[in-house]
């Protein structure tokens, strides 16, 4: 008996610490109620302009917007492949006086380019040459005092 008493008593704490469905209740009940009463109507009555509206275009705006681009766009594309012809003209006129130019202009490069590296070639040749003789003028320079060298060592007593 006193078990079933703890158990009533615990299940009745748990009851209010934890179970709180008739809190909440309430303000479901509270929140339905302020939103069913300040909106009333007034989303049906949007939702009813807003069907309106889009009835309206699909019905007149629509076909008027489709018969319109049909007359336009005809007109359009034709317009576009003559321009599209005119600025293909233009391009192969532009690559006529261009490419004569553009191949000059490589030629010109071409030849400074090989001028540069011949006087580069030169001056390497210049260049090995004055090390060549620079050598030889070191190694005769060196013989030379070698040569002093092992005299002076002779002639010593």
């Amino acid at each position: 008996m006193q078990c079933e008493q703890i158990f009533k008593d615990i299940t009745e704490i748990h009851a209010r610490l934890f179970d709180h469905r008739p809190a909440i209740q309430g303000h479901v009940d509270y929140f339905l109620k302020e939103f069913e009463e300040k909106r009333g109507d007034r989303e049906k009555l949007r939702l009813k302009g807003i069907e309106t509206a889009v009835a309206d275009i699909k019905d007149k705006f629509l076909p008027e917007s489709k018969d319109a681009m049909d007359a336009f766009l005809t007109n359009l594309i034709a317009k576009l492949k003559v321009a599209t012809e005119v600025c293909k003209k233009i391009e192969e006129k532009e690559n006529n006086i261009e490419i004569p130019y553009l191949e000059d202009q490589r030629e010109q490069r071409k030849k400074n380019w090989e001028d540069f590296m011949q006087r580069q070639f030169e001056r390497s040749a210049e260049v090995d040459q004055e090390y060549d003789a620079q050598v030889i003028k070191l190694s005769k320079e060196y013989s030379d005092l070698e040569d002093k060298l092992i005299s002076d060592y002779k002639t010593r007593p």
